[in-house]
């Protein structure tokens, strides 16, 4: 199955291929070979080793890289091999990325959720799946991640918008033209241009 695949019908799929693998299944490559093709030049796929006993050294090998041509800084930094003490934002470490491997590994379950989150200099917001090795005689060897990015945009400094800016942000965001933002502010449409 070639082309775009929503992040939904990915993670279907490589759930089902989680749940049908035997238990102590050695290869992570064999829940994710199917949908490579598949895969968003927004999405990440990565196998996480969690061997170690300290998260810190839990170490990423990314399969599939976000390729969406962007300016930002944080989205490549993020997509090299590395362990987890090595990551450029120790505090989104610390406080979203362990304690969900963490999680999956204690349960060997899966684990789906959305992210809103300041990472270095920007605000992300992603999907993420996590499939951890299921091994009921031992503990977790790896866990497979699935990210898909919404956006990322710069952080910009935090500055007081006035309500009627507000408004128009939220006009532009719903898709309203430039004429229905005018009339709905009470201003021209050159103010609005």
């Amino acid at each position: 199955m070639k082309g775009r695949a929503s992040f939904k019908l990915i993670s279907r799929l490589m759930t089902d291929a989680w749940v049908y693998s035997p238990e102590g299944h050695r290869e992570a490559a064999g829940i994710y070979a199917r949908i490579l093709d598949m895969l968003r030049p927004n999405m990440v796929l990565a196998v996480v080793d969690t061997r170690a006993n300290d998260p810190d050294d839990f170490a990423l090998e990314v399969i599939h890289r976000y390729a969406v041509p962007t300016g930002t800084s944080a989205i490549r930094s993020f997509q090299d091999s590395r362990t987890f003490s090595e990551f450029p934002d120790q505090r989104h470490l610390l406080t979203v990325v362990i304690p969900a491997y963490v999680k999956a590994i204690e349960n060997q379950r899966p684990l789906t959720d959305r992210i809103a989150a300041s990472i270095l200099d920007t605000v992300t917001i992603y999907d993420r799946l996590i499939l951890p090795h299921r091994n009921a005689a031992a503990r977790s060897e790896w866990c497979l991640v699935l990210i898909d990015v919404k956006f990322v945009l710069p952080d910009a400094p935090r500055t007081p918008v006035a309500d009627v800016d507000l408004g128009i942000l939220q006009l532009l965001a719903e898709g309203a033209t430039i004429k229905e933002i005018a009339e709905a502010s009470f201003r021209s449409d050159r103010t609005i241009h």
